[in-house]
């Protein structure tokens, strides 16, 4: 009798060390490896969060906090990001025992349902100097200021062959949960145009399309602050 008490003793323990250790963590290194492969960062720290915790090796995650240090969104470089999620259901058994073609099932085979989640980054001016330098090859020498209330831009440019200098005035938006750069004033100097106004000519352009973000999120809000840009995109559940 002893014996068996120890046994079921010892197969208590160790259901307990899977529910509470060994799961949470299979599923948060998955979570982990997929956020790295969507932001192209391996600095980033996930955690998950159920009560009781046991329920998370049971497919059900109240929370899931992720921080992510010099990540991408699309083709845009963050100084950081933060995503964070609730009422997450996975298919637990097929993370542990699932396998396609020899190899373990993708996030999105074993992911059930999300409910609300919310994405905010934060771009610098050096991040959005660099998208634009790269964007566009004809621009050099470009310098960029952002406050609260515009983002000024400076450089020199290639117009009908010739070397410009250009200065921008415009702001970072999201509309229709895409983000976009709009310009409110555009004038170019050289000395073949000598100056050229063309605020009105200047179309928005696109960063970066929200079919680009996971989870379906969408961009709602952009602040302009000094020398950085908060950009926040959700995904409501109704």
């Amino acid at each position: 009798m002893k014996k068996i008490l120890a046994f079921f003793g010892i197969l208590i323990v160790l259901l307990l060390v899977l529910a509470q250790v060994v799961l949470p963590q299979i599923l948060t290194g998955m979570l982990r490896d997929q956020v790295i492969k969507l932001t192209a960062s391996d600095a980033v720290s996930l955690s998950l969060q159920s009560t009781p915790r046991f329920m998370i090796a049971a497919g059900r995650v109240d929370e899931v906090n992720c921080e992510v240090a010099h990540g991408k969104i699309g083709e845009l470089d963050a100084d950081s990001l933060s995503l964070n999620a609730d009422k997450i259901q996975v298919d637990m058994p097929a993370i542990l025992f699932g396998l396609k073609d020899g190899k373990k099932l993708a996030v999105d085979e074993v992911l059930k349902s999300v409910g609300n989640v919310e994405m905010r980054g934060i771009v610098t001016e050096d991040n959005l100097k660099d998208f634009l330098t790269k964007k566009f090859s004809q621009i050099e020498k470009l310098e960029m200021k952002m406050t609260p209330e515009t983002i000024n831009a400076q450089a020199t440019a290639r117009v009908f062959g010739r070397a410009a200098d250009v200065d921008l005035d415009g702001i970072v938006i999201a509309d229709g949960g895409d983000l976009y750069f709009r310009a409110t004033r555009l004038n170019i100097h050289n000395a073949l145009l000598r100056h050229v106004q063309l605020d009105s000519f200047f179309t928005d352009m696109k960063i970066v399309d929200s079919e680009q973000l996971p989870l379906d999120l969408k961009f709602t809000k952009v602040e302009l602050q000094d020398g950085q840009a908060v950009l926040t995109a959700v995904r409501k559940v109704q």
